[in-house]
């Protein structure tokens, strides 16, 4: 396992390129500052999934572009599985080598913006939250901890909660597993 501290998202790809460069097997965990959690999955150096809030491939590498700060934990023992090496047929090697600027979006209009109301997060019991990590770490890991926080502190029910936390389930079969599983323990039926 590789640990190191926060630094410039700038860092992390590089970081990311030397994994790439060893030639790793396994998962690099991504935790920003902010904490919101990313996921690169390896195989002998090459990049075969990107996930980050729920998002794939491209749509996940724009998400991570916009961490300021992050620290990075390679895990050896975790890997994904290997029936889709492209992950949603985009070649994310190539992706990271984009040189676009690694900074947040900037809104292209001026002034306010509208906004729909969002619901307020839920307050989900202590024992509920327990069990949808311990299920979600059968799937991704050590990490469950924290993702399970990050969608807790936005889902607006156990339903939505259960949805965004199978999201970053790399395997659809697992997902859908996930789902299931998490909706028997809840009382939610199919979820």
């Amino acid at each position: 396992m590789t640990h190191q501290e926060l630094m410039p998202f700038g860092g992390i790809v590089e970081q990311l390129r030397q994994f790439c460069d060893q030639r790793r097997t396994g998962t690099a965990f991504i935790v920003s500052d902010d904490n919101r959690m990313a996921q690169v999955h390896m195989d002998s150096g090459n990049i075969v999934m990107l996930l980050c809030r729920g998002r794939r491939g491209a749509d996940a590498l724009a998400a991570m572009r916009t961490m300021l700060r992050a620290s990075v934990r390679f895990d050896d023992s975790y890997v994904a599985r290997k029936d889709n090496p492209k992950a949603a047929g985009v070649s994310l090697a190539d992706l990271l080598d984009d040189p676009a600027p690694l900074r947040p979006r900037v809104p292209l209009r001026a002034g306010p913006q509208p906004t729909r109301p969002r619901p307020p997060p839920a307050v989900f019991a202590s024992a509920d939250l327990l069990r949808l990590e311990r299920m979600l770490a059968g799937h991704i890991g050590p990490m469950a901890t924290i993702v399970c926080a990050e969608h807790a502190s936005e889902a607006s029910d156990l339903r939505a909660l259960v949805l965004a936390l199978a999201a970053d389930i790399p395997d659809k079969k697992q997902a859908a597993d996930f789902r299931l599983e998490a909706g028997r323990a809840l009382g939610l039926g199919a979820v």
